[in-house]
C-alpha cells in the first residue's frame, strides 16, 4: 500500500507546494479536488493548459496524481441532468487521461424524492439501476482512455452492498470503488462487512475519521484518534492484497477550523507507515461479525 492525500487537506496549497510536502512526509501520491480555488479541474490553468508536461513532471518528481475527483452524482431523475453530469465527467476522463492519472472519482449521492412528494422517496433499487445505468456508458469511455471511473460511498449508499451492486451492474474494467469506511461507519457498517465484501472492486481508500457521543457525530479526527478501527482496517486491506493508494481526505476546504495540513499530513504519515509496514497478522474466523477478530491491536 501507498499513501496519497486529497487536496482537500491544502486548499491554499498549489501543486508544487503539495508535491514539495509529500516528498517531505513520506507520501507517494497526491488527489486533486480542486486546484487554487478552481474546482472544476479542466479549467484549472495549472494543469489544464499543458497537462503532458505536467504529467512528464510529476514522473520526475516521484509523486503521483492518483485521483482527480469530482462532485458528479447520478442519482438525478431528470435525465438531462445526469446528461450534463456525464458531460462534465469525460471532460474530467479526458484530462486524466493527458494527466496519465488513473482515477477519476463520483458519487451515487442520494434517493430523490418521487415526482409527487405525498408518495415519499423512490424505490433504493429503482435510484441504485439509474445509477448503473448512467455509469456504464461512462465506464466504456473510461476504459477506452485507460482510465478507471470511481463510485465512492457516500450519501445515502454509504453501505458497502450498494457499492457491489452498482459496480457489478456496470460490469466493465472502467468502474470500480472509491472506498470510505469512515461513511459507512455513519451507519453502523464496519471494515470486517465491507472489505471482504468488495475484495477487489476497491480500486482507491479514502481516510477520513470521526469522533461519535452516544452514536451522535460530534466532528473529524485525524486517522487513528477517532471512531474507526483504523489498525484493523489495514489489516483487512491486506487480507485482500490490496496494493493501491490510502488517500487522506482531511476536509479542511469545507471545515477550515480543522488541523492544519502540516500538522495533518505528518500525524497521519506518522500513524498510517508503521501499520502499512508491518507484516499482515491472521486474523480468525467469525461468524455474522459477531466477535472481533482476535489480534493485539498496535
Amino acid at each position: 500500500m501507498k499513501l496519497a492525500f486529497s487536496s482537500v487537506a491544502c486548499p491554499n496549497w498549489n501543486l508544487a507546494t503539495m508535491v514539495e510536502k509529500a516528498k517531505e512526509y513520506g507520501y507517494q501520491g497526491i488527489e486533486l479536488r480542486g486546484l487554487e480555488g478552481q474546482m472544476h479541474l479542466p479549467l484549472a490553468p495549472q494543469i489544464a493548459s499543458n497537462p503532458g508536461k505536467v504529467a512528464d513532471l510529476m514522473d520526475a518528481t516521484g509523486v503521483s496524481l492518483v485521483c482527480l475527483s469530482t462532485s458528479a452524482a447520478f442519482h438525478h431523475q431528470d435525465r438531462e441532468q445526469v446528461a450534463r453530469n456525464q458531460a462534465e465527467v469525460r471532460q474530467y476522463i479526458e484530462l486524466a487521461s493527458k494527466l496519465r492519472c488513473p482515477f477519476v472519482r463520483v458519487f451515487g449521492s442520494e434517493i430523490p424524492r418521487m415526482k409527487f412528494s405525498l408518495l415519499g422517496f423512490e424505490r433504493r433499487e429503482t435510484t441504485l439501476h439509474r445509477i448503473a445505468e448512467a455509469l456504464r456508458e461512462l465506464a466504456d469511455y473510461a476504459a477506452r482512455h485507460k482510465v478507471t471511473i470511481l463510485i465512492e460511498n457516500n450519501g445515502d449508499f454509504t453501505d458497502s452492498v450498494s457499492m457491489w451492486y452498482i459496480v457489478d451492474a456496470v460490469d466493465s474494467p472502467g468502474l470500480r470503488c472509491c472506498w470510505n469506511p469512515f461513511n459507512a461507519l455513519t451507519r453502523g457498517e464496519r471494515p470486517t462487512r465491507s472489505v471482504p465484501r468488495l475484495g477487489a472492486r476497491v480500486g482507491l481508500i479514502h481516510l477520513t475519521d470521526g469522533k461519535f457521543t452516544n452514536g451522535v457525530f460530534e466532528g473529524y479526527a485525524l486517522p487513528g484518534e477517532g471512531a474507526l478501527e483504523l489498525y484493523r482496517f489495514i489489516q483487512l486491506l491486506k487480507g485482500i492484497a490490496y496494493k493501491g493508494y490510502v488517500c487522506l481526505d482531511w476536509p479542511k476546504l469545507w471545515e477550515p477550523g480543522l488541523a492544519e495540513p502540516d500538522v495533518a499530513l505528518a500525524k497521519t504519515a506518522a500513524t498510517l507507515q508503521p501499520m502499512i509496514a508491518e507484516e499482515p497478522v491472521t486474523l480468525s474466523a467469525y461468524k455474522g461479525d459477531k466477535h472481533l477478530p482476535k489480534f493485539v491491536e498496535a
